[in-house]
């Protein structure tokens, strides 16, 4: 049975302005086809909240494949962690799960004029540039979420619904992103 993990912030959980929801994971096991899709996503969270609750929320279980995004909170001016540090430990991540089994997503753009004092999408570029370092360093397949949503055209409108967490079409562009990913990858054995 194929098992993926996806471990990430509120982007992963699937925040929906009240409460996280499986509007990822729903899609993911419709668009995979795969019959376990876990959801380690937490809202709020940094690789700083990541690495302490790894073992339980990933390594304690039997998969083939983990997605890891992350960036959002750790370039926020309220959780301020700096880009050397947010790259060391995407590193430890990788590192801790196999870079084999990994797949990094960059951080996707925001709505700047709605996250004003929060972050801001130059903040956000700069972390989305880590995490392709580390992809290539580590040589770990890459998602640039953060490319193809500005390549996409008009994602603020229609990606995004507060100017950081995902529309519903949103997830569906995430889901069809990471699909064929991992549908490439089978391809290559």
């Amino acid at each position: 049975m194929h098992t993926l993990i996806c471990f990430g912030d509120s982007i992963t959980a699937g925040w929906n302005g009240c409460e996280d929801t499986p509007r990822l994971t729903d899609r993911l096991k419709a668009d995979l086809g795969w019959k376990r899709i876990i959801n380690a996503g937490v809202s709020g969270d940094t690789t700083s909240g990541a690495i302490r609750r790894m073992d339980k929320d990933v390594l304690s279980h039997d998969f083939e494949k983990a997605t890891i995004l992350f960036g959002a909170n750790d370039s926020s001016y309220h959780k301020g962690i700096p880009l050397d540090q947010f790259t060391d430990q995407l590193k430890c991540i990788v590192q801790a799960i196999s870079p084999e089994r990994c797949i990094l997503l960059t951080p996707s753009p925001i709505i700047d004029e709605r996250q004003t004092g929060k972050r801001t999408n130059s903040r956000i570029a700069l972390y989305a540039e880590g995490v392709r370092r580390v992809a290539s360093d580590r040589k770990v397949p890459l998602i640039d979420l953060h490319h193809a949503m500005r390549a996409y055209g008009d994602y603020t409108d229609k990606l995004l619904s507060d100017g950081l967490h995902f529309s519903d079409r949103g997830y569906d562009f995430l889901s069809g992103l990471i699909t064929k990913k991992i549908n490439e990858l089978e391809k290559k054995g």
